[in-house]
Formats: structure tokens, sequence, C-alpha cells
């Protein structure tokens, strides 16, 4: 008959040897999804949990209080009585394109007969560091840090065996300003996306024993904005320009066609484009499930509903000086009038405005994963996730009075333009990423945090642009949280994003394609980008 001090060392005997194939388990599981795992944009880095942003993310299975509202409902169940959560976040993000001119580009100058100063863009990388956002009831707006005050609240009910609350937070905000001659204008003088969840009624309970569920309906405002110069360096209009430049030298022939008053060249500028699209509801939900079998081991489950919307707005567009020559100088002449009007070209008009709309959809998310006590004071949790960005496959514009432009861009690309539309293909791809957590219980009170999200890239590099700078990504994550003596919690969170991409010439369909007409601004170009975000987030939790 064993003894009672011996039943206790064989059951602490099986448990460490069981402890031990579990992390055996995860390390060869943290091998397999390091690689096959890609990314995920801007997803997750504003929402303000720090204990999320300290762990990397990685807290499907090990749930951020309030938090889990966002990252797995089921979470929410852990509440104790009544409480309240106030958090801060901000942030620095520093976006840099890189112009490098290919040899090709060199040679084809020469060929079509142009020299360097024919085209506006300079070589060389261009960084920013100025943040717009689309904001409710303000627009597309400048400001100064990403700095914004979020927080939640949660109840226990426990007559009925439950957990109710609702928070409010940002599952996306990305944005940025460049200056009016920067080298990268044309894709994009100042954008931003915004997608905030200002009301999220949730609520979580137990299934079983070990099983428990969360659900949770989100209001949700998306706004998209904005503002970029146009043009379309394209042999097409290489020949245009060499066309109207032979007429140009026999001046008889500008009393019957006039195409010398202004420009239609590959280095034309178009114009100027701004447009604000928003909708102030376009509900989402969370659903998501919490396993705990034992007090060391916990498996976690949500899914995140994507968010689809018409978002509405208003455009405005500034022609710029030598496309109204051009067409003003066509418009002057019998002839020119007459083809005008037959081919519904454009008359000149220096500004035209309108109402716009854009078939937006904020993507689908699941995510998995496990958290493991390894010993009493230390736990590692290790997430996989899939994004489906792929929904992102273009951004059409419609505008309700088409602008002038529209025809003539039909003309020459009917597959992205139509009479009313303007489409700007993107073609990223579904994703799957991974991240990875670990805390140590320093002391009662106090508990240390570090973690590692590899966030691939979701935009190939034969998709890589400047308007969208996100490639390959990585984030570094560290914090703390301490128990303060009147019971409150107290959490830090910083964390650092590095995110590079690259297209040489003639690789990327969105940025530096010679046969793409639109919209491919930088043919020519090698492109690289790079992002650099440095965030801090404080969260303090209490009872009220």
């Amino acid at each position: 008959m064993v003894s009672r001090s011996g039943r206790q060392a064989i059951i602490k005997a099986k448990t460490i040897k069981t402890m031990m194939k579990l992390s055996r388990t995860l390390l060869l599981a943290t091998t397999l999804v390091c690689t096959a795992a890609h990314g995920q944009l801007a997803q997750n880095l504003t929402v303000g949990s720090a204990k999320a942003l300290s762990l990397g993310n990685a807290v499907t299975a090990d749930t951020p209080g309030i938090d889990s509202i966002h990252y797995n409902p089921a979470g929410l169940y852990k509440i104790k009585g009544r409480q309240y959560q106030l958090k801060v976040i901000a942030g620095q993000f520093t976006i840099t394109g890189d112009v490098e001119r290919s040899e090709r580009y060199n040679q084809l100058m020469e060929q079509y007969g142009y020299t360097y100063s024919d085209d506006p863009v300079e070589e060389g990388a261009s960084s920013t560091q100025d943040v717009s956002v689309m904001l409710p009831f303000f627009g597309l707006t400048e400001i100064p840090v990403l700095l914004a005050p979020l927080g939640g609240a949660a109840v226990e009910i426990r007559d009925r065996n439950l957990v109710v609350g609702s928070s409010v937070f940002a599952p996306m905000i990305v944005g940025y300003q460049r200056g009016e001659d920067s080298p990268l204008r044309y894709q994009g003088n100042e954008l931003g996306l915004t997608h905030l969840t200002y009301f999220s009624p949730t609520i979580a309970f137990p299934i079983s024993d070990e099983l428990t569920f969360g659900v949770g309906l989100h209001f949700n405002y998306t706004g998209v904005g904005i503002d970029l110069d146009f043009r379309l360096p394209n042999a097409i209009l290489v020949g245009v320009d060499s066309f109207s430049g032979l007429l140009c030298d026999v001046p008889e022939i500008g009393n019957v066609v006039n195409l010398c008053d202004g420009d239609l060249g590959p280095f034309t500028d178009i114009g100027n484009i701004q447009v604000e699209v928003e909708s102030y509801l376009n509900p989402s939900f969370n659903l998501g499930f919490l396993w705990e079998p034992n007090d060391w081991f916990t498996m976690g489950i949500v899914y995140q509903s994507g968010a689809s919307r018409t978002l509405k707005g208003e455009y405005e567009i500034t022609y710029g000086d030598d496309w109204l020559g051009f067409f003003s100088g066509l418009n002057g002449t019998v002839v020119g009038d007459a083809v005008t009007g037959f081919l519904a070209l454009p008359k000149g008009v220096e500004k035209e405005t309108g109402e716009a709309s854009l078939e937006f959809t904020v993507p689908q998310h699941f995510a998995t994963g496990i958290s493991v006590k390894v010993m009493p004071d230390w736990k590692v949790n290790l997430d996989l996730k899939w994004t489906d960005t792929a929904k992102w496959d273009e951004f059409k514009l419609e505008f309700e009075n088409p602008p002038e432009f529209l025809p003539v861009l039909s003309f020459l690309a009917p597959e992205q333009v139509s009479a009313t539309t303007l489409a700007f293909p993107r073609e990223y791809e579904s994703v799957w990423s991974w991240a990875l957590g670990i805390e140590h219980q320093y002391d009662n009170r106090l508990a240390l945090r570090l973690g590692y999200e590899d966030r691939g890239n979701s935009i190939p590099n034969d998709k890589a642009d400047y308007l969208a700078p996100f490639g390959d990504a990585y984030l570094l994550g560290a914090g703390f949280s301490y128990v303060l003596k009147q019971g409150a919690l107290l959490e830090m969170g910083v964390g650092m994003l590095v995110s590079e991409n690259s297209a040489p010439d003639n690789t990327s369909s969105n940025v530096n394609d010679y046969n793409q007409l639109i919209y491919n601004p930088y043919a020519g170009v090698n492109a690289k980008t790079e992002v650099r975000a440095y965030l801090l987030e404080l969260s303090y939790h209490a009872r009220f």
C-alpha cells in the first residue's frame, strides 16, 4: 500500500512529465507555425489592451479582462463583481518610401526624348511621422500624435451565472500625411482609415465546468479618407504627347485642332482627388470559447465576423493646369469641340465636387491559442491566427455625378474604369500569422510580460505600393501588471512594429507595372517601403 506522501510524489512526477511533454509539443508547434504563417496589416495595433500588446497579442486563451470583448468574449466570464476599465493609447508611426529609378527607366527616358527634369518625382527616401485619421463628424483630420482615451465596463450577474459588458476600442486606426511636394504624393498626400467600436454589448456564461462561451454584437464606425495627386506614366500618353507635339509644330493646324495650350503626357498632373466616405453603423459580431480542463492549461477560440458596408460621402477633384490647358484648347476649335462632344471628353472644368460611395469590408478574423503554466510562476501563450484580407481585392469608388476625367480613363482602361466608377486594384491575400507571449509572476502583485508576433505579409511583393506601405512585419512587446493596495490593477505595455516591403521595377501591378495604366504612377521605379511604429498603452482596472 502506497503512503499518502508516496501518492503525492507519484502525482507530482506525472504532472511534471506531462508538462514537459506539453512544453516539447508547444516548442514544436511554434517551429511549425514560424515556417508557415503570414500576417495582418495594422490589425489589433490600436485596441488599447496593455496586456495584449505586451504579450504580442497572444491572448486568445489568456484573456485580457474587459478587453476580452474583442480578443475572446468568453474570457469576460472571468470578471468578478462590477469592474470598469480606463485606458489610453499613444503611438508614433514613421512611414518611409524610397524612390529609386531603374536602369530601364533611364533607357526609356533617353529613347523617348525626355530628361530627368520632366519627371517631378525626385529620387531618394521620403519619411513622415505626421498622423491623419478619419474621425466621426470631423472627417480626415491631422493630429500631432496618435493618442486616444478608451474604456469599458462589465458586471457579474450571479443569480443568472453570467457576465455582461461593453467597451470602446479601435481594432484598426491607420493614417499618415505627407508633404505637398513629397515624391510619394501620387499614392497619397494623406490617408486615414478608421474602424472604431463604440458600443459592444457582450455576454459570457459557462456551458460546463470546463467550457465557457461568449458572444458580442459590435456597433462600429468605419471611415476612409484619401487625398492624392493623379498621373498616368504610360506609353499611351507618350504617344499622345508626341502626336500633339508634332501638330503644334504646324501652326496652320492650330485653327482646326488645338492641342498646344496644355500638356497631356506621361508626367502630366491630371489633378488632385480628395475623397471622404464613412458609415456610422457598420455592425459585426464576435464569439469565442474557453476550455480549461485544469489549472495549468487553457485553450481559446475566437471568431470575429467581417463588417461590410457601403461608405458614403463626398469627393472633390481639382484639375492640373496642363490638363486644363490641353482640353480647354481642344474645345476652342470647331473640330475639337465636335470631337469632345462625340467622345464625351473633358470640357476643361477647373474643379468638380459631388457625392461618392465605396464598398468596404473589414476582413473577418479567426484565432486559436493555448496558455500553459510550464512552472508555477511562468506561463507561455501561443496563438495561431487567420485574417481574410483577400476581401481587399479592389477598392471601387462610385461617383453620383461622374467627374470629367472618367470617360478618358474608361477609354484607356475599361476594365478598371467606367463612366461612373474608378477601381483601385489591391489583390491582397488571406493569411495566417502567429504570436508567442511569456509571463512571469514575480510576486503576488507584479507580473512581467514579453511577447513576439510574426505578422508576416498579406500584401504580396507584386502588389506592394506606397499607398499601403505594409509588408513583412513583426511586433515586439513588453510590459507588466501591478495590483495596487486598494485592489485596482494597473497594466502597461510597450511595443515596436517593424514592417518592410519592396517591388523592383515592373514587378508590382499596384505601383510600377508598365502594362497597367491605372493605377501605376511610378512606372520605372524600384519601390521600397518601411513602417516603424512605437506604441505605449496603459490600462487601469477597478471595481465600482
